[in-house]
């Protein structure tokens, strides 16, 4: 498979103190890639790299070009999407007003986030304030694809989410990879990750430590004792 993304030699520094050492990676178009770790681990520092949010050195390459020292809005319109952890919807705005916010030159109607969440449709005059987490998780996701990305990034989707609402982000992170975007996970619920990734990297001080398939790292014990596991 080729790599839409391509990431080599990755530092990156939240002023004066260094937290990533030189990550590689590689996302392609139809996969899910999960980046796993503990808390500190750098994961969510690697997407805000990636997104042009903290000052980096090294090579990001997507579809052959350079997005390293551009600005996160350049970032963005060459078909790189980040759905932070903390989903930063607009509280007092609808959820359809939240979602035209998203929109880019080259975009995605709106009538299409409706379809793949219905949910999302049956609120769409709501202030997004208002919403459930789970449905704020599906709102700031939505919001994103509303600039019809090539590659999306997601941090901790199911963070404190109950466990129906946990399977409906896994099946439609699914179905976005069926669609052929790529998609770079942060999870911190090893089950999910295993279950929905085609591959899966392991992140442990501001480094790759592991990278391979979710049954590989099934069975490594000595990978999830030291770098996962509490």
């Amino acid at each position: 498979m080729t790599a839409l993304l391509e990431v080599r030699g990755l530092h990156a520094f939240y002023g004066q103190s260094h937290v990533l050492h030189g990550v590689d990676l590689d996302v392609g178009a139809g996969e899910i890639v999960s980046l796993l770790g503990r808390n500190g681990a750098g994961r969510s520092s690697t997407l805000k790299a990636l997104m042009g949010m903290l000052r980096s050195r090294g090579s990001v390459r997507f579809s052959g070009v350079e997005l390293n020292g551009l600005k996160t809005f350049q970032i963005a319109r060459h078909g790189l999407a980040y759905v932070p952890e903390e989903r930063a919807v607009f509280p007092t705005l609808t959820v359809q007003q939240n979602l035209l916010l998203g929109q880019q030159r080259e975009r995605v109607a709106i009538e299409e986030m409706w379809q793949l969440m219905p949910q999302l449709a049956a609120r769409k005059h709501v202030a997004a304030g208002l919403l459930s987490g789970g449905e704020q998780q599906m709102l700031s996701l939505c919001r994103s694809l509303m600039g019809k990305p090539r590659l999306i990034m997601v941090d901790e989707p199911t963070e404190g989410l109950a466990p129906h609402m946990v399977q409906s982000v896994a099946r439609h992170l699914q179905l976005l990879r069926a669609q052929g975007l790529g998609v770079l996970l942060v999870e911190q619920k090893l089950g999910i990750a295993l279950e929905i990734s085609d591959r899966v990297l392991v992140m442990g001080h501001g480094q790759i430590v592991f990278a391979g398939t979710p049954d590989e790292l099934r069975a490594n014990p000595e990978i999830r004792q030291k770098w996962l596991e509490v």
